[in-house]
C-alpha cells in the first residue's frame, strides 16, 4: 500500500512563537497549574509542546524537499542519458545541389574495409559487386542477425552484410572493362573515407599507367596488365601493414621508374 506523504502548504520555520503568557493562553496555563504544575513549569510545557509540534512538519517539509531533489536529479540524469543516445545527424550545406552523378553503392563489407584502410578486391565497386550488394540489402530482412561494434557502438546487423562475397573475383579475373569502372568507384571511395592524400594520389596514378600502358596493344596485353596490377595492389598493401610501403606509382612493367611522383 502506497503511502502519500502529507503536503506542507506553508513552511513552518516562518511560524513566530507564540506568547504563552498573554490572555489568549490563560485557560491552558491555569489548568496546567491547576493540576499541580508551577506557572514556570506550566509555561515551559506549553513551549516545549509548540515546539515539538512545530518540528514534525519540518521534518516532513526536509523529506518532501529532500525527495523533490532527488527526482529533479534522477530526471537530469534521464534527460542526459537519453540526449546521448539520440541519433544525431550532420548539418548540410543549404547551396549544394544534388551530385550529378550518383555513385553505385558497395557492399557494408567493401566499405568497412575501405574505412579501415585495408585490401579489398575492386570486383565489389564493380557494376556486379554494386548490384549484388544492392540485392542483400534487399533480402536483409531475411538474413541472420549478429552483434556487431560500429564506430563503438554495439548494434544488430545482417551476417551477410559483414562477410566476402562468393562471387568476388580476384583483380585478375576481372574483365577489362569491370576493371577500369571498378577502380574509379574505388578511388571516390576511398577520398570518401578520407585516406590520406599521397595514397589516393598514388594509387589514381599507377591506376592511369596501367589503362594507359603500351602493353594493351600487344596480345593479351590486357590481361598480363591486370595480373599485373593485382599482384602489385596486393603487395602494397601487405607492406603497408609491416610498415614496409614504397610508391605503388614509381615503377612500371618494363622495371623503369615512372619520373611522376605522387
Amino acid at each position: 500500500m502506497e503511502i502519500i506523504a502529507p503536503h506542507i502548504p506553508s513552511d513552518p520555520a516562518l511560524k513566530v512563537q507564540p506568547n504563552f503568557e498573554s490572555q489568549a493562553f490563560t485557560a491552558c496555563t491555569a489548568a496546567l497549574i491547576a493540576s499541580g504544575m508551577t506557572a514556570e513549569d506550566a509555561l515551559t510545557q506549553l513551549i516545549d509542546g509548540w515546539t515539538q509540534e512545530r518540528q514534525e512538519p519540518n521534518a516532513l517539509k526536509e523529506n518532501e524537499d529532500r525527495e523533490c531533489e532527488e527526482k529533479e536529479i534522477a530526471e537530469a540524469k534521464e534527460r542526459c542519458e537519453n540526449k546521448k543516445q539520440k541519433p544525431k545527424i550532420n548539418d548540410f550545406n543549404a547551396d549544394l545541389p544534388v551530385p550529378d552523378v550518383l555513385i553505385p553503392r558497395p557492399s557494408q563489407f567493401a566499405l568497412q574495409k575501405v574505412k579501415n584502410m585495408e585490401f579489398v578486391e575492386l570486383w565489389y565497386f564493380s557494376p556486379d559487386g554494386c548490384h549484388e550488394a544492392h540485392d542483400w540489402n534487399k533480402s536483409s530482412a531475411d538474413d541472420a542477425l549478429g552483434l556487431a561494434k560500429i564506430d563503438g557502438i554495439v548494434a544488430l546487423k545482417s551476417f551477410s552484410s559483414f562477410k566476402a562475397s562468393n562471387k568476388a573475383l580476384q583483380d585478375h579475373d576481372l574483365s577489362w572493362r569491370q576493371f577500369d569502372m571498378a577502380k574509379t568507384s574505388f578511388l571516390i571511395h576511398i577520398d570518401k573515407a578520407s585516406w590520406p592524400e599521397k595514397h589516393q594520389l598514388a594509387l589514381a596514378l599507377f591506376f592511369t599507367l596501367i589503362t594507359n600502358h603500351e602493353h594493351r596493344l600487344r596480345p593479351h596485353g590486357e590481361k598480363t596488365l591486370l595480373h599485373y596490377a593485382s599482384m602489385v595492389c596486393r603487395d602494397w598493401h601487405d607492406r603497408l601493414t609491416l610498415n614496409q610501403g614504397f610508391n605503388i606509382a614509381c615503377q612500371t612493367m618494363s622495371g623503369k621508374k615512372n619520373k611522376t611522383r605522387a
